[in-house]
């Protein structure tokens, strides 16, 4: 069956449930209907799956059918449950952790590729009169992979990389990057190369193999790759070396099927920030998406022992980048009686906003961003708690117009939205979380999950559409 398929499925009652396409990419919008109810009666739809972490997450709604007995979720108001009003994907985004964890704090973990299995049912009056399961998936049928890897004793990921294509990987050696190559539009045969984008994490680490392989099955090339998080890389976000990365542009020069010509970038926040700032330095890059972005590169937020310095997130040629400081101390402080006594996340948006003030460390901290070689598309969210993305996004287009930049810049700006932009329709009920990378530390996102919810359905194709009309 093809992901373009409908599926209707019934119980005993008779109800029909339809779903198109059934299966559907995680992206894809999807059409869920019921017909033959009573004019004007209520139904409840409930939606569950499991995370990669085997957890569950479920939501429900209520709606009522229409004169002629039908519910379509596309038209039809949700009159209570997980959400409210129309909204067709409603029922996934408003998804929440089950039973001791359903106050929604953590993320939908989704590390694998692997499908995502939903079960949907109906209810009237109680009793079940429909139900389905069906697949989500994130990668396109044919897809094929190839590995990047480095031995494992190397260090801040210097070391020789080798390629895995199908063939067993050394025991000594420690996978960094992983290539999706999406199958060819037009069969077997010649084919033209690919377009690349490597994708970038942000401050959680390791890779981001979902959203390369979602975005993957756009006709891109992607190459999900870590930079800190997972061994032999660095433990956490700090002294990162940019020639790390010329390293992957030089093996995937080496792949038949990717056109260096065409290479973009996207990256999530810290991962933003990176991807503007190797745009900066390295040519081969024509194309930069850049999600809740920063206008500067930033400290890595820890001190040396020895001497009290700040520590530099990222380096180059073994000298670091320019960077401002985190006044973390003086933030922590401020930060500890709504954090410690009344158990309030943090607001780093309010450590990054102090940061922005110290004019000569930022000025000196500035992406050269008017060296990029190619077109910008930022994407902010208005209420984002982690640091303040619309305002540098804004000081980005300012300084990309004070140098007369040649090339397309675009800012998406989502008013009521967070910080928590990428593909849409998975859960986006998270407010708040730690991160073993930040101590640990409860932070909140902002936004609202039906805004988020808005912006990354919006925002996501705008960004394929983007890297389809400059690459």
């Amino acid at each position: 069956m093809t992901a373009h398929a409908q599926r209707t499925s019934s119980s005993p009652s008779g109800v029909p449930l339809e779903i198109s396409p059934n299966p559907a990419y995680v992206d894809e919008s999807l059409r869920i209907r019921l017909t033959g109810l009573a004019p004007g009666c209520k139904a409840v739809l409930r939606a569950a799956t499991r995370d990669d972490d085997d957890r569950t997450w479920n939501s429900h709604g209520e709606f009522r059918a229409d004169s002629s007995g039908h519910l379509d979720l596309a038209t039809s108001p949700a009159i209570s449950g997980a959400y409210r009003g129309v909204s067709p994907m409603g029922l996934f985004w408003s998804m929440r952790l089950a039973d001791e964890l359903a106050d929604g704090r953590a993320i939908f973990s989704k590390t694998s590729v692997t499908p995502n299995r939903v079960s949907l049912s109906a209810e009237i009056e109680g009793r079940n009169v429909a139900s389905a399961s069906f697949d989500r998936l994130f990668l396109a049928s044919g897809t094929q992979t190839r590995d990047l890897c480095i031995p494992a004793s190397a260090l801040q990921g210097n070391g020789h990389a080798r390629s895995h294509n199908g063939g067993r990987q050394s025991a000594e050696d420690a996978l960094v990057a992983r290539l999706y190559l999406p199958p060819s539009p037009h069969g077997s045969g010649a084919v033209k190369p690919l377009p690349v984008v490597i994708v970038l994490g942000g401050s959680g680490g390791g890779f981001d193999l979902d959203k390369a392989a979602v975005l993957s099955r756009h006709g891109f090339a992607t190459l999900a790759i870590a930079y800190f998080g997972i061994p032999p890389l660095p433990a956490w976000l700090h002294r990162i070396p940019l020639d790390y990365f010329e390293a992957a542009f030089a093996w995937l020069a080496s792949q038949p099927e990717v056109d260096m010509n065409r290479l973009g970038v996207l990256g999530v926040s810290r991962g933003a920030e990176l991807a503007l700032l190797l745009a900066s330095t390295f040519p081969q890059i024509r194309v930069v998406v850049a999600f809740a972005p920063s206008a500067v590169a930033w400290a890595a937020g820890g001190r040396e022992k020895e001497t009290g310095e700040d520590i530099p997130a990222w380096t180059y040629h073994g000298e670091a980048v320019p960077f401002a400081p985190l006044p973390l101390r003086r933030f922590m402080v401020r930060s500890a009686i709504p954090v410690v006594a009344l158990r309030r996340p943090v607001f780093f948006r309010n450590l990054f906003l102090s940061a922005l003030r110290n004019r000569e460390a930022v000025s000196r901290a500035a992406i050269p961003v008017e060296n990029i070689r190619g077109p910008i598309l930022l994407v902010s969210g208005g209420d984002d708690h982690l640091w303040p993305a619309a305002e540098m996004s804004e000081s980005i287009l300012v300084r990309l117009k004070r140098h007369n930049f040649a090339h397309a810049a675009d800012h998406l700006h989502y008013p009521r939205a967070g910080h928590m932009l990428r593909y849409p329709y998975l859960p986006t009920t998270c407010r708040a979380s730690r991160n073993p990378h930040l101590r640990n530390a409860k932070f909140s996102y902002g936004g609202t999950p039906a805004a988020d919810a808005e912006a990354q359905a919006d925002s996501w194709p705008r960004a394929i559409a983007f890297f389809q009309n400059h690459l």
